[in-house]
């Protein structure tokens, strides 16, 4: 019997499918997107070399309007922290059971669930991209893989690492118990994942939109079926089910799910060393700067005692210009220590950095607490000009306050955390833009409509926003990558992204990762 053409396309992208969830990409990778009202996240991950130290350049761009920048501290909104990116080893029975292994091995499931989900939405936005009569009957079957997949490596996980042994110790049954529950959220945030890349079928303009209904309501009788059956689960083991009539138990859902990111997430975090470069040299820099002015004013002080008069009028002027020159001097020796370390403080970035950090991985990794990445980082902030959109040739501009910050790095090889899975070292940042909601305007104007029957005119809301270009690019080796979205705001927060993907049809934003949330990462500090 002649296989079908679904599922003649189908085990090709099973294999892909299994290939991708079974390794990590060693690429530099770069993601930006909205953590939270207040706060954009860019994420870089590098790789971690074998032998030799790999060099990298993170440069990001923040173009701000006038009328909505305003004076604040850019270190005091930035925030950031550094982990490993892994490990992409196949999930598997530790030699060795501890805590750290299980937690590794959960982080492990973690990681490859968020590749089956940025999989499937990679397919459901590959879908919509694709014109013309072909079947797309494959479709279905394709989807159907991933889900199907991600169910499988949680059914495989949890039998690798939550079945305790009999006569073990009980902090590991209580590990085994939290790598339970971490792996049921974590198959509840898929499946929701799952569903948002659907409903991006049907929202769609492709041309074969009215084929999407029946693929999404095959899959997505799938995930609801899946969901049912974990949430049963949940409930047989005691765990917090979200009930949407209850705000207290979904309060408690989200926060006991926060708990767990923290908890296993924990296990990839690198320490962080990290002080500010003019804070470090203040006392060298105000030793240098009084020796300068203290000469010079020594060296004035020698001339006008060398300066004698001659004759007694001379000498009760020369008293009195001697006092005032005495009196400059002193007071410009001061302006000259003051201006000498404004100065270099301002302008240290110029010539090192502004901040140097240093991330070890912890002494249970490494005993020797070795440096897996060093590096420089500096805020410059200038003004911008960009062409005014209306009429560009009409040499109107539009003026602004460019932020860039720029980050210097140097990862150096371990081979100890190679053999572990490890294959990246990933950066993650967080700038704060609440500084700027107090100058933007109401977040809604009304504007006038005129109905047709009756004729009438009537006044509608509409949302006034400002958009903010944002451009992170990242240079490893030879290897660049860039990232440039539109972050739209208003005066209640942070909104949306916009961005145009490589494979989107000519003027369609991809609003796949709007409102994006950088999975399994929920730092503690």
């Amino acid at each position: 019997m002649a296989a079908s053409p679904a599922s003649a396309l189908a085990e090709p992208a099973a294999r892909s499918a299994t290939a991708e969830l079974e390794t990590a990409s060693p690429d530099v990778e770069v993601r930006v997107g909205i953590h939270d009202a207040t706060r954009l996240e860019w994420s870089v991950s590098v790789p971690l070399p074998e032998r030799d130290e790999v060099q990298y350049v993170i440069d990001v761009e923040l173009d701000i309007p006038s009328n909505a920048f305003a004076r604040h501290a850019p270190w005091d909104q930035l925030q950031s922290f550094t982990r490993l990116d892994g490990p992409a080893e196949t999930i598997r029975v530790p030699e060795v059971v501890t805590i750290d292994s299980l937690r590794r091995g959960a982080v492990a499931l973690a990681n490859r669930l968020a590749r089956a989900s940025d999989g499937f939405a990679r397919h459901c936005r590959f879908a919509i991209s694709l014109s013309g009569p072909e079947p797309i009957e494959e479709l279905e079957a394709t989807l159907s893989i991933w889900v199907d997949a991600a169910l499988a490596m949680v059914v495989d996980a949890r039998k690798k690492l939550t079945i305790a042994a009999s006569g073990e110790a009980q902090e590991l049954v209580r590990e085994r118990a939290l790598v339970d529950e971490y792996a049921s959220v974590r198959l509840l945030e898929l499946l929701a994942g799952i569903v948002r890349a659907l409903e991006t079928l049907l929202e769609s303009e492709s041309p074969r939109l009215e084929a999407f209904p029946a693929v999404v309501s095959t899959v997505g009788t799938k995930v609801a079926d899946a969901l049912g059956r974990e949430l049963s689960y949940r409930a047989s083991k005691g765990y917090v089910n979200a009930d949407p009539m209850s705000p207290s138990t979904l309060e408690q859902y989200l926060d006991r799910a926060s708990q767990l990111k923290k908890h296993f997430q924990e296990v990839l975090f690198l320490e962080a060393e990290i002080y500010q470069v003019a804070d470090r040299i203040h006392h060298w820099v105000a030793a240098f700067v009084a020796v300068v002015a203290s000469t010079w004013a020594f060296a004035w002080q020698i001339a006008l005692v060398n300066h004698r008069p001659t004759t007694e009028s001379q000498v009760g002027s020369g008293i009195v210009m001697v006092a005032v020159f005495a009196g400059l001097v002193y007071a410009v020796k001061d302006r000259i220590k003051e201006f000498g370390r404004a100065w270099i403080a301002g302008n240290v970035h110029r010539f090192y950095a502004q901040r140097v950090a240093r991330y070890r991985a912890p002494a249970r990794r490494l005993p020797k607490r070795d440096v897996i990445v060093s590096a420089r980082e500096s805020f410059d902030q200038v003004t911008s000009r960009r062409p005014d959109p209306l009429n560009p040739e009409s040499g109107a501009s539009l003026v602004g306050t460019l932020l860039r910050y720029m980050h210097k790095g140097t990862v150096s090889p371990q081979p100890g955390l190679g053999a572990s899975g490890v294959r990246r070292i990933k950066h993650v940042f967080r700038y704060d833009f609440s500084p700027l909601f107090a100058r933007l305007d109401d977040p809604v104007k009304q504007v006038p409509v005129l109905d047709r029957a009756p004729r009438r005119v009537r006044f509608i809301d509409a949302p006034r926003c400002y958009k903010l270009p944002v451009t992170v690019r990242v240079q490893c080796g030879d290897v660049v990558s860039t990232e440039q979205v539109t972050l739209v705001l208003h005066k209640r927060g942070l909104d949306r992204l916009e961005r145009v993907y490589g494979h989107a049809p000519p003027g369609q934003v991809d609003r796949g990762q709007v409102d994006h949330k950088e999975t399994g990462i929920e730092p503690d500090h």
